[in-house]
């Protein structure tokens, strides 16, 4: 397709590898962006979202070559009078495919990118979603701007602003291009909800921090990253390994077990609850599900399914039952999954939360269905922050979105998925090698964990034992011919599977497995 508008002058611009792409867009459309992940178009935003650039062309981000129309910047502010203009720089060094691009002679065309891009394109329109962590910089018009942006940030727990580059460069918003919205051009709408790949992006996050405990748990985080990868070692348990059908295919189908199929259902559900406009909670989608699903049910089934239904609304009221109480009354994997849900709001709070009765899966198919209630976007930036996940999972995201609409775009590799310690600190055949040993003792004394143990090899001989204020003492002639402090492997990763460990602490260790 090709139209010609009348949009620029005549003045060339620098080769592609030299062009910066100029996202135009506002402080408050920037931070949802910022927090979701992704750059992407206004269905993304749900009921938060004010018109800037994005709104034009519906599912296509406008990028503009190394100058922006001033129109642009006054239109990305003129919704409220709070807004700040902004700028964000894009690296598209790792996109190929299909976009729209519109010259310096306002010649509107389909090519390739990078291969059909020229000094002549003054705009791209790529469609949506981009991953968030090509945005090399921000820039702002003043000091003032960047600060009032960086103060405005700290009210929102989920918005990494701070994560990435904050620069000046008040000629951008001076010296602009002149152009009127070519009105007549119509392209196909590509506005798409964010709501699965939010989700998916909830589950990464999720399982990598229950990875720890266990293989099933180690595995399910290799296989919601990569879902592809041939590697993935066998889950035992039915009800997560059917994680893999869902990410790839889409609903899981029809299957004989029961508790399966409602609990994938649930999923589905919320992941349509995110992108609709209904003023019911999550809470209300579930009680919903299973009320309907009961009336398909054989009588047995059907009275359990409606007892956990009357057992689950009560949570929201007057509670008469201890949370051990409710384990047992509902003593399978979905019926416990649902109470905790139900017992507990927030991903972070899953964390925190323990139980004897509680098995691996049990935790794993919680962190599931809590992700398909907040996603990567609603998650604060404390269970964001560690090293390689903030960049595996907005790709990942993005690429996924990209395979749903079959827009043909490829974004390249991604970026490794983060290892869990459990998987680190696998043992080879002989057990530890001497980094892991290292690694796993300085984790152990610094979370003082009760797994070390101290061996002294002493020669033969007659030794002394003493006491006082400061303990007890062992007196030998010459020298202990050892002295080894070592972990014992069991205990350390029972201590592991439970840990919260910090960012600091996270860094420390994986740079120490990597020495």
């Amino acid at each position: 397709m090709e139209t010609t508008i009348d949009l620029f002058g005549d003045s060339p611009i620098a080769d592609n590898a030299e062009i910066r792409w100029l996202l135009v867009t506002n402080q408050r459309n920037l931070f949802y962006m910022l927090a979701a992940g992704l750059i992407m178009s206004p269905k993304g935003f749900g009921d938060k979202y004010y018109q800037d650039t994005l709104c034009r062309f519906p599912g296509w981000i406008p990028l503009f070559a190394n100058s922006v129309p001033e129109v642009c910047i006054k239109d990305s502010v003129s919704e409220c009078s709070h807004l700040i203009p902004c700028l964000a720089s894009v690296n598209l060094s790792s996109l190929h495919g299909p976009v729209k691009a519109i010259d310096r002679n306002g010649l509107v065309s389909d090519v390739s990118f990078p291969e059909e891009i020229d000094g002549r394109i003054r705009v791209l329109l790529v469609p949506a979603p981009l991953p968030i962590t090509w945005v090399q910089s921000i820039i702002f018009e003043s000091g003032y701007a960047r600060k009032s942006c960086v103060t405005d940030a700290r009210d929102f727990g989920n918005v990494p602003l701070l994560a990435f580059r904050r620069e000046l460069a008040a000629k951008l918003f001076s010296s602009t291009t002149r152009m009127v919205w070519p009105e007549s051009v119509e392209f196909d709408n590509l506005d798409r909800a964010m709501n699965k790949p939010q989700v998916v992006g909830g589950m990464m996050a999720m399982l990598f921090h229950l990875a720890n405990h266990g293989d099933d748990a180690t595995r399910a985080c290799h296989l919601v990253f990569d879902p592809e990868d041939g590697d993935i070692q066998k889950i035992s348990d039915p009800m997560i390994s059917a994680l893999k059908d869902w990410l790839i295919v889409g609903p899981v189908p029809t299957v004989s077990d029961v508790s399966q199929k409602l609990y994938w259902e649930a999923i589905d559900k919320l992941v349509d609850w995110q992108s609709s406009n209904t003023s019911r909670n999550a809470q209300d989608v579930l009680l919903t599900h299973l009320e309907q699903s009961a009336d398909q049910l054989v009588d047995r089934m059907k009275q359990a399914l409606m007892k956990l239904a009357k057992d689950l609304q009560n949570l929201s009221g007057f509670v008469d039952s201890t949370i051990t109480e409710l384990f047992e009354r509902h003593p399978k994997p979905f019926s416990r999954v649902m109470t905790i849900f139900f017992l507990r709001e927030r991903c972070t709070d899953l964390l925190e939360f323990s139980h004897p009765l509680l098995k691996e899966a049990d935790y794993l198919l919680a962190a599931i269905l809590f992700s398909a209630r907040e996603g990567w976007l609603n998650l604060p930036l404390e269970l964001r922050d560690y090293p390689g996940l903030s960049e595996a999972v907005p790709h990942r995201m993005a690429a996924m979105a990209h395979r749903m609409s079959n827009s043909g775009l490829d974004l390249g590799t991604p970026p490794q998925r983060p290892s869990p310690l459990r998987e680190q600190f696998a043992p080879g055949m002989r057990g530890w090698n001497k980094t892991q040993r290292c690694a796993a003792l300085s984790l152990a004394r610094d979370c003082k964990w009760t797994c070390i143990q101290t061996r002294i090899t002493l020669g033969k001989g007659i030794y002394r034992l003493e006491v006082d204020g400061r303990g007890m003492h062992i007196l030998i002639d010459g020298e202990a011919k050892t002295v080894l402090t070592e972990v014992d492997i069991e205990q350390f990763f029972v201590n592991l599977a439970y840990a919260r460990l910090t960012k600091k602490q996270a860094k420390m260790i994986c740079e120490l497995l990597k020495a």
